[in-house]
């Protein structure tokens, strides 16, 4: 896969099918991703995991910042602004649906994905626990605004090195025992 980046556009945060289609890619890589409160705004790359961690590396001097409104650059002491998520999340294909590889992956219940070829969204975005909570990613990372990628990135890869990809076998556990709660 290509190393895809941008912001998302035209969607509801609490919709989750964000696709390569929706991504708009700045025309000079920016100096600062600027995320809105208001707008909920949000920033992806979209790669594999030494695509993602590369380029975070190459572009450690950007900032990220967030404003109440988009281009909002006035600051309003009286108005709480969040920190910034920063999620690994399973890539999604067209229909939002999470990608499988082959299937292998199916016949195979203990297959889990190879993490240096597994294709995954990172996903920048205002600290939002209304939103925040109904979302499953692989890795949570909060910093605070104002940071740059380099101020992180070697935690999020040690969280992303430690972490172990969910077979198939893990995910038909979970969605077999949230169907079971939910008819209870």
């Amino acid at each position: 896969m290509v190393l895809k980046y941008g912001y998302v556009i035209g969607e509801q945060l609490n919709n989750t099918t964000a696709t390569g289609g929706k991504i708009i890619t700045p025309a000079k890589t920016p100096e600062v991703i600027s995320l809105s409160v208001v707008n909920s705004s949000r920033f992806l790359i979209l790669g594999t995991k030494p695509e993602i961690l590369e380029w975070l590396r190459e572009y450690s001097h950007i900032k990220l910042e967030v404003h109440l409104f988009d281009n909002d650059k006035i600051e309003a002491s009286h108005i709480h602004i969040p920190d910034i998520v920063i999620d690994i999340l399973p890539m999604l294909d067209l229909t939002g649906n999470t990608q499988q590889r082959s299937l292998l992956d199916y016949v195979n219940p203990l297959h889990h994905p190879n993490p240096s070829e597994e294709e995954v969204r990172l996903e920048f975005r205002p600290l939002n626990p209304k939103i925040d909570d109904n979302i499953e990613p692989y890795i949570r990372h909060v910093v605070t605004r104002s940071s740059s990628l380099g101020e992180f990135v070697d935690e999020l890869q040690r969280k992303w090195d430690s972490m172990v990809y969910p077979s198939v076998w893990d995910n038909f556990k979970k969605i077999t025992s949230s169907l079971l709660n939910e008819d209870d």
